[in-house]
């Protein structure tokens, strides 16, 4: 006999909700985070969503045309199946880190607020392309628009209200340089030495530079804290005197010419989101970590099982020990159902 579905799905409910006319119960916890249930009603709307008539369709085609009606009913069940799993799976390791995230800021004595939400949501429609782009973008991971608002929005503005208020009063060093790109050493030696004779430093970069974002504005580049450019570059950034020719120093982009024009001390909450990241990335990372490592975190079987590893935590698939047994039939409680009798009722299933 061939293994039922999901644990989660008894396999006549199942057949329910893949043929699309139903829904499982939707009673009890789908994991405990710090005492905080994730209610199992939120998962089961994930998957309900899903257009599962069509993928059944897609898989279907990409069967082989020898197999019997009944191998190929096996196969797309499965196939289904194993969607249905990976996507409440999915869905539920994103509500799990919402309620860790929610520890580390509510330690941090930061609470989210509609504003921050509004910034949160226009900041991943940037990141997507847009609005417009949001319907493809979430068929294609497989979430609802209810796990994009209430979970990746809500995340995504915690963790900017969390990094703001570590920036809050912190303040960075930050130095503008700017420079020549050219494709050879040969060539960086020369653009040194016509800097040596005075030619003027912009109208050479506008001339030659081969960087064609910096060179229009005489390879003027904006202030940055340590670490933003490539190593080699920002090294040479980082040791060189305020106005000293530095070079060639070579990058993965070609040669470059250097000169440090300024230095500053800026409030961090001033740099963009990217540099800002780059500055707490390591704390947040700590805070998070301590978070997985302190919290209890207890998982319903059917949906996998959590592993607590503060570097990289994830909701695994539950390991089988073995088939499940078959349910019995209504008037004979102790007797197994055999292969025939349990695809007769899968079909009446469908069919109804």
């Amino acid at each position: 006999m061939r293994p039922l579905l999901s644990p989660l799905l008894a396999s006549a409910v199942a057949a329910v909700l893949l043929a699309g006319c139903g829904s499982f119960p939707s009673t009890g916890a789908a994991a405990t985070v710090g005492g905080v249930d994730i209610p199992r009603s939120a998962i089961e709307r994930a998957v309900e969503a899903l257009d599962l008539d069509e993928l059944r369709e897609a898989v279907e085609e990409r069967l082989p045309a020898e197999l019997s009606a009944a191998e190929r009913r096996d196969a797309v069940d499965d196939e289904v199946s194993s969607v249905v799993e990976e996507t409440q799976r999915r869905v539920l390791d994103l509500y799990i880190r919402l309620e860790l995230i929610r520890i580390v800021t509510d330690d941090a004595g930061v609470e989210v607020t509609d504003e921050a939400r509004d910034s949160a949501r226009e900041t991943l429609f940037a990141s997507i392309g847009g609005e417009e782009a949001l319907p493809e973008v979430l068929a294609q991971a497989g979430f609802t628009e209810e796990v994009f608002d209430d979970v990746i929005v809500e995340q995504e503005a915690l963790l900017g209200l969390l990094r703001d208020d570590l920036l809050a009063d912190e303040s960075l060093e930050v130095r503008e340089p700017r420079h020549i790109l050219v494709e050879t050493e040969e060539a960086a030696r020369e653009v040194i030495a016509n800097l040596e004779e005075g030619a003027d430093f912009a109208e050479l970069a506008t001339e030659v530079s081969v960087d064609q974002g910096s060179a229009p504005q005489g390879g003027a580049l904006t202030a940055a804290p340590r670490g933003t450019w490539l190593p080699a570059f920002d090294e040479a950034v980082w040791d060189a005197e305020l106005g000293e020719i530095v070079g060639p120093v070579q990058s993965q982009a070609g040669f470059h010419v250097i000169e440090v024009v300024d230095e500053d001390e800026r409030p961090i909450g001033e740099l963009d989101d990217a540099q800002a990241q780059q500055f707490v990335a390591g704390e947040l990372e700590e805070r998070f970590g301590a978070a997985v490592t302190d919290t209890e975190v207890r998982v319903d079987p059917a949906f996998g099982t959590w592993s607590a590893d503060p570097a990289n935590p994830v909701l695994e698939p539950t390991e089988p020990v073995g088939d499940a047994p078959s349910p019995a039939p209504s008037g004979d409680p102790g007797a197994e159902l055999s292969e025939e009798e349990l695809q007769e009722l899968l079909e009446q299933l469908e069919d109804q």
